[in-house]
């Protein structure tokens, strides 16, 4: 699941063969659906969220702060309790000392830089931009407008790609070769269990940089947009109740207590991050037409225009 995010992607390696052997077609092969990776859509350009977007503020980081705070609020009681007993005029226990700033301050530290300051403080998303009219494909990275990839399109090599740590999980991975050489690597949107669901997105990328924006997806069907990155508490709340999966859903109020600290740690760490900003080229290149006709609507929330079916 983290692959890309608190395990990054090895580069500067010759391509592997199994990316080889797996590279994304460029030509019609199935059915394309945007699965809830597409943020903003028209004629000129159109942005896809990060792979790491679904996992910000969940498990992980929820889980890791809680247990840091607890020791720390148990590091502050020890040390209220122990404190008295220096003020009385006995012998400092520098073994507590140690104690106290190995395991209740070191952890923390710790912590912080192996997950919690990967999340909290960063950007809040990471976007991917398609412009069809220069044909470039830029990425946001975490070293902000100064480090955003930009690839031509038609030299970008699009594979499916593999968890690290979970193998069945796939994504959409890009690569910037030097050669046979990996120089950069990116992943495209949301990572599934299922390569199919991933090639979906894929051939929705594919149409809208190659066929244009009118043919992302198949009459009758209209193209809609779903996401929202907005980082509003109902967002949050949504995106944890969707993460459940369909089997789970119906037990959605029970499992509110375990629900409720991850929405909260969600909306947190977005709160405490900045919003992407590109840098002036890109954004220069990405003029949008008046009244363009394949300008979709930009939900407020998570699943909008899903209206009347519920989450």
């Amino acid at each position: 699941m983290y692959t890309g995010w608190l395990r990054r992607f090895k580069v500067d390696r010759p391509i592997d063969p199994v990316e080889q052997f797996e590279p994304l077609k460029r030509e019609r092969t199935g059915a394309s659906n945007e699965r809830h990776c597409v943020i903003s859509l028209n004629s000129t350009y159109m942005d896809v969220i990060d792979r790491r977007y679904r996992l910000r503020g969940m498990v992980a980081t929820t889980v890791v702060t809680l247990v840091s705070t607890a020791l720390a609020l148990f590091g502050l009681w020890m040390l209220v309790t122990w404190l008295p007993t220096v003020y009385q005029g006995r012998a400092v226990d520098w073994f507590m000392v140690g104690v106290l700033v190995i395991g209740f301050v070191g952890q923390f530290a710790l912590l912080y830089r192996l997950i919690i300051g990967r999340d909290f403080f960063t950007y809040k998303y990471y976007p991917i931009r398609f412009n069809r009219r220069t044909r470039m494909v830029h990425a946001y990275t975490d070293a902000g407008p100064s480090g955003v990839i930009s690839v031509p399109w038609d030299q970008a090599y699009f594979h499916l790609g593999h968890g690290q740590g979970e193998a069945f999980l796939r994504d959409i991975r890009c690569h910037v070769m030097d050669g046979e050489m990996v120089k950069q690597t990116f992943a495209v949107g949301h990572y599934f269990d299922d390569a199919d669901k991933v090639r979906e997105i894929w051939e929705f990328i594919r149409r809208y940089m190659d066929e244009g924006p009118q043919h992302v997806v198949d009459a009758p069907a209209s193209p809609q947009l779903h996401l929202s990155v907005a980082d509003t508490w109902k967002n949050c709340y949504l995106t944890v109740i969707i993460s459940l999966g369909e089997a789970l859903l119906p037990y959605r109020t029970v499992l509110m207590p375990l629900l409720g600290p991850l929405a909260a740690c969600r909306w947190l760490v977005l709160k405490s991050s900045k919003t992407p900003e590109w840098p002036a080229h890109v954004v220069t290149e990405s003029g949008i037409d008046v009244a363009d006709p394949h300008q979709l609507p930009e939900p407020e929330y998570v699943g909008q225009f899903y209206e009347g079916r519920g989450v």
